[in-house]
């Protein structure tokens, strides 16, 4: 256990991304089939979602060192180790103070220069989520399953339903994040 924050952590949904009460109270975004990261940028480390250094330490700091981003910590999905699709690509998740909560809305303007994730994810890129449509969610996933079948992998794994408050880090690797849940869509 540790007292330094670690990546938020989604729980299975009961319910999927098309339902009505994630369109009320939730960010969508989709899910990418890669290696999470926590880059903190007071001490320019990457982390794992373990909280050990992390394996891919250095793309890390290459890639969010000098990324103009103004939070101390950068939650990130770092490509090309499950999958060859995108190898060497970050897609910014996220990137919060633990100090100085912000909603999400305002967490996401700290990113929002950087160049949006497009359905085929290009190798050694820097680029961040975007929140999708909630009405279109069932042609999102059905471009996502065609990009997976396209790549003959599972590049696109499905949603992450984020609550539009504060950041819910964790301090356990075994704790997860309720107020993020995940639906899975079986490739």
């Amino acid at each position: 256990m540790t007292s330094s924050p670690l990546p938020a952590r989604p729980m299975g949904s009961a319910f999927p991304a098309s339902h009505e009460g994630f369109a009320r109270c939730s960010a969508i975004e989709g899910k990418l089939n890669g290696w999470r990261g926590l880059f903190n940028q007071k001490t320019g480390i990457g982390y794992n979602r373990h909280g050990k250094i992390a394996s891919n330490h250095n793309l890390m700091v290459e890639r969010l060192v000098g990324a103009g981003i103004k939070a101390p910590f950068i939650d990130c999905e770092i490509m090309g180790q499950r999958t060859k699709t995108g190898k060497g690509t970050i897609v910014v998740m996220d990137a919060f103070d633990p100090e100085n909560p912000k909603p999400y809305a305002e967490r996401m303007k700290d990113i929002e220069h950087l160049e949006a994730v497009t359905f085929d994810v290009k190798p050694n890129k820097l680029l961040r989520f975007v929140c999708l449509a909630h009405h279109k969610i069932n042609s999102i996933w059905e471009e996502m399953n065609y990009q997976n079948n396209k790549a003959g992998e599972v590049v696109w794994e499905g949603f992450v339903m984020k609550a539009l408050g504060k950041y819910p880090f964790i301090t356990n690797p075994n704790y997860t994040s309720p107020e993020w849940q995940k639906q899975r869509i079986r490739w």
